[in-house]
């Protein structure tokens, strides 16, 4: 998914291209999909579990609690199976991760924004990304209903009241507009 996403600049940095590009990674940088974390248990919702269960060729969550507690005597390098009811993998996928690339579009001041711009996420100067999706909006509903769907309304709502709160707050930085793919 392509969307934009505006990162607030600090008043102090000289905005070259080689300046602002080093300031965007380094702000941005945790947020990279692709680095690879410390291993851990990626858990499933219960209802994803139920449907890895049946994926797996099972007919209840018990036989895939034994199946998994039998294979983890045999093989304790297993990088899957069930725990407290919930079924889990190892990953090293940054939960943090945001995008997978990015390209500048341009700097503007938050002032000069057209009045019906609204950007998909903010990166704040404390290095915080801020998106729609933190409000619970689900870009796959309008996608698959082609229009906005009723779910995302509220979330769209919530969404422009932070916009709105964080240009009025922002109007005099610099801000770097950008294509992010997530």
């Amino acid at each position: 998914m392509h969307s934009i996403c505006c990162v607030v600049l600090p008043d102090n940095l000289n905005l070259s291209e080689d300046s602002v590009y080093s300031f965007l990674r380094s702000q941005i940088g945790k947020y990279d999909k692709k680095i690879e974390v410390e291993p851990y248990k990626k858990f499933f919702t219960y209802e994803e579990t139920l449907f890895a269960a049946k994926n797996h060729g099972f007919n209840n969550m018990s036989e895939l609690e034994d199946y998994y507690s039998k294979e983890h005597l045999n093989n304790s390098k297993l990088d899957e199976g069930i725990e407290n009811g919930l079924f889990y993998w190892i990953s090293t996928y940054n939960m943090q991760g945001r995008w997978d690339y990015f390209n500048e579009l341009e700097i503007k001041k938050v002032c000069d924004l057209e009045s019906d711009f609204a950007s998909f996420s903010v990166v704040t100067l404390d290095g915080v990304w801020h998106s729609e999706t933190d409000y619970g909006y689900k870009p796959i509903l309008d996608f698959e209903l082609g229009k906005q769907h009723p779910d995302n309304v509220e979330p769209c709502k919530k969404w422009l009241e932070f916009w709105d709160s964080f240009t009025n707050e922002n109007k005099d930085k610099n801000i770097v507009v950008m294509n992010v793919h997530s």
